[in-house]
């Protein structure tokens, strides 16, 4: 039987990154291709439903639906409550979960690289500011997931919490399929 993660994610960047990330969390991950939805469509319901159902169309066996954004200036742990409530609305018989990088991704990014010296990403400003003074342009579709594989994970998951929440997702979801890995 084979387990499959169905992301659903906001950005462009973020469709070829978040596997990435998910892979550099737990290796054998078999994540399928990220359904890309811009967040200001997911904040209504006929739109989140269907990005749901899309990317719960790319389950073919036994898998879980995860949603992936920026928190921008709404409260993750407010927000993220109420992606999964809805989403269960749509397939309560699937495992749907929902996590916010606080702020934005690229907070993981810079958290999880020493070299940019911000020891509490979720609460630093300018994230793609620090990354564009560091390597001198910054685009989020190309650069992202060549950034996303340079991570140390276990550098961020002491300083990100927003992190520590999609780590711990993610081994919810290995538990539940009972790949007994990690």
């Amino acid at each position: 039987m084979t387990f499959t993660i169905a992301p659903i994610v906001e950005g462009h960047g973020d469709v070829a990154a978040l596997p990435v990330l998910l892979r550099r969390i737990q290796p054998s991950l078999l994540v399928a291709r990220p359904v890309r939805f811009p967040r200001s469509r997911l904040l209504i319901d006929e739109h989140l439903d269907r990005a749901v159902r899309i990317a719960a169309s790319n389950i073919r066996e036994k898998g879980a639906v995860l949603l992936v954004v920026d928190s921008d200036d709404d409260c993750a742990a407010i927000r993220g409550p109420e992606f999964e409530e809805r989403m269960r609305r749509v397939l309560p018989q699937t495992m749907v979960r929902a996590v916010l990088a606080v702020r934005e991704f690229e907070a993981w990014i810079v958290g999880g690289d020493a070299q940019y010296g911000v020891e509490a990403p979720d609460t630093a400003g300018d994230l793609k500011d620090r990354i564009r003074d560091r390597h001198g342009v910054y685009s989020e579709a190309a650069d992202q997931p060549r950034l996303t594989s340079r991570i140390d994970i276990e550098r961020l998951e002491k300083c990100s919490r927003s992190f520590r929440k999609l780590s711990k997702v993610v081994r919810e979801f290995i538990d539940s399929a009972g790949l007994g890995v990690r």
